[in-house]
């Protein structure tokens, strides 16, 4: 296998662990941080707090592993030509999920006041955009696969 074919392997190893980890994390916190925060000596927003940061860390690193290794692997596969209409557009769906979920779950605000309310981001939302993100990108390699 020539080099080349080695980088591009690692990368889509390196972005499909990613993705695990920050889908798994999310998954984790709905499944079991949140209900385990009603069950906590401490106040429920200090227990998520204190699991926001020990998690953070990990998700910001899977976050910029899935952003860079994902734009090397796009740019590979458009730059060769071997991509039609149809990869563009699921592509393009893949990146736009996931692109707001990034958004929803770190860039965003926890909270915004609107008039006199106060919005939180639903965890649901960020879970289930990051899932689309997640099932459109193993479509798209079952589809298109290793080949160049």
């Amino acid at each position: 296998m020539p080099a080349g074919d080695w980088f591009l392997l690692s990368l889509r190893v390196a972005h499909a662990l990613s993705a695990k980890l920050w889908g798994g994390g999310g998954l984790y916190f709905l499944l079991v941080v949140r209900p385990s925060s009603r069950d906590s000596d401490e106040s429920p927003a200090a227990f998520i707090s204190s699991m926001h940061q020990r998690f953070g860390e990990w998700a910001q690193v899977a976050t910029m592993a899935m952003l860079v290794t994902g734009g090397i692997l796009v740019f590979d596969r458009l730059s060769n030509g071997n991509a039609g209409l149809t990869y563009v557009v699921l592509m393009s769906m893949k990146i736009v999920a996931a692109l707001v979920a990034f958004w929803l779950a770190g860039v965003r605000p926890a909270r915004r006041t609107v008039g006199r309310t106060r919005r939180r981001t639903s965890p649901e939302m960020i879970v289930a955009l990051g899932t689309v993100a997640f099932v459109v990108g193993v479509g798209v390699s079952s589809v298109y696969g290793l080949s160049g």
